[in-house]
């Protein structure tokens, strides 16, 4: 984890260098992750504890806009409840889970985003923003638990998909600390468009609700 955290705080403060347009801020959003899917026989059967974190990078092409971009790593996944008998490859090789079966998804994405963010003019110490966009995710982190086989924490390369994506909305406060320094405070609303899981006989994409704290230098 702290490998990650150091390589985000070298990328931004290198890439910060370039432009006296371009500003980095350090973020953690603790958030309530979930998993949703197109049919009944599958269905949501709760949320985790998730948690994002890395660098946004904002490059400003006028005064209050700016084309955003970053490099995150997200820890996110949700329990799905199967309603009748389903095959599921674990790393440990294949098994069936009984109907009425519930299985939680512990998932990582290292995640780039492209997105536009708006800013208000400064009120005060006060600058308002909205922030909106598409994530891109790569998965580097695939694993369940399903309580009642005594699986905890098994791979399952197999069932998830590489690559994912998502679209993203959110808004906040920046509060002046002087200078370029500010401290952020947002909320944003993360929702999938592309299958989670590999191809199967439905569709199954990640959601989020997160806090935003962070540091924008």
């Amino acid at each position: 984890m702290k490998k990650y955290f150091f390589f985000f705080i070298l990328t931004g403060i290198s890439i910060s260098l370039l432009s006296q347009d371009l500003t980095f801020s350090v973020v953690a959003d603790p958030q309530i992750t979930w998993l949703k899917t197109d049919v009944d026989i599958v269905s949501n059967d709760g949320s985790v504890f998730g948690f994002n974190g890395g660098l946004v990078l904002d490059r400003y092409f006028a005064d209050n806009y700016a084309f955003s971009t970053g490099i995150f790593l997200w820890h996110t996944g949700g329990k799905l409840l199967f309603a009748d008998s389903t095959a599921i490859a674990f790393r440990t090789g294949k098994d069936t889970l009984a109907p009425n079966t519930s299985m939680a998804y512990h998932l990582q994405y290292i995640t780039i985003p492209f997105s536009l963010k708006l800013n208000s003019n400064e009120i005060g110490y006060i600058t308002f923003f909205a922030h909106l966009g598409v994530n891109n995710h790569i998965s580097i982190g695939k694993t369940a638990d399903v309580s009642s086989m005594d699986i905890d924490n098994v791979g399952i390369p197999d069932e998830i998909n590489f690559f994912n994506m998502s679209y993203f909305f959110g808004g906040g406060i920046e509060y002046s600390l002087g200078g370029n320094t500010a401290l952020l405070f947002g909320i944003y609303y993360t929702n999938g468009f592309w299958d989670v899981t590999v191809p199967k006989d439905y569709r199954t994409t990640l959601n989020a609700l997160s806090l935003r704290l962070g540091v924008r230098f």
